[in-house]
């Protein structure tokens, strides 16, 4: 081969590769964004889903719709309720060895306000702790300007019989009914105390005191008479 096939075969051969146009730092951060942004994507996949998760959520919520898994339990749960329950509201049966929810614990008395709690007055009431209402009732009639509910026992009270007095300007004014064939045994009164004593129509007693306070005379003193007589009649 001659020189100038030489020359004819170099100058046909392809020229040398042009130099790179990127380097080894170049491809490292390429590889670096390209990780970056995988991860950016994966992660607004993640919230995207959560979401939407949640915003099912709170749609149930809003809407009053009850998760199917809460549904089943309720559902499992009755058929259990049902074996045990007796016949009839439990809140409608009476409490052993205590009061039904259902009615009061005493029926209303006389002066209270009708929803079940008692009030200072109680018909047909004995003793020196309550106040009788009928009784109440008819001394407040004859005493103007009193209210049966402000009535209290009264001095004339015993355990056997139905008592009801008001405080008054000068002292007190009280009466008691002592049931048929019962002695009139009541507490001794203040100096200067005036007393009237009346069968009744059932034929008990009826006994009507005027209470003074210290140094004050009797209060109606000259009307206690013809209040226990208009007072007996009516027990």
């Amino acid at each position: 081969m001659d020189e100038q096939e030489l020359r004819s075969l170099f100058s046909a051969a392809p020229p040398d590769a042009p130099p790179p146009a990127f380097t080894r730092d170049d491809v490292v951060r390429e590889s670096r964004r390209q990780t970056v942004r995988r991860r950016n994507r994966i992660t607004a996949g993640v919230s995207a889903v959560a979401l939407v998760v949640v915003g099912f959520g709170a749609y149930g919520v809003l809407s009053g719709g009850t998760p199917e898994s809460l549904t089943a339990a309720k559902d499992n749960a009755a058929p259990a309720q049902a074996g045990s329950a007796q016949p009839g509201d439990g809140s409608m049966r009476p409490q052993v060895g205590g009061e039904s929810p259902n009615f009061p614990a005493q029926p209303p008395q006389q002066g209270g306000d009708g929803d079940g709690k008692t009030g200072p007055l109680a018909e047909g009431a004995s003793g020196c702790e309550q106040v009788d209402g009928e009784l109440a009732i008819a001394l407040a009639g004859e005493l103007p300007g009193h209210s049966a509910t402000q009535a209290v026992p009264g001095g004339a009270c015993s355990t056997a019989s139905r008592s009801a007095g008001f405080p008054v300007p000068g002292g007190e004014v009280a009466a008691a009914v002592y049931p048929k064939g019962v002695p009139v045994a009541f507490k001794s009164q203040p100096a200067g105390t005036v007393t009237a004593q009346v069968g009744t129509a059932s034929g008990g007693v009826l006994v009507l005191v005027s209470v003074p306070s210290a140094g004050a005379p009797a209060p109606y003193a000259g009307q206690v008479d013809q209040f226990a007589q208009d007072l007996a009649p009516r027990f």
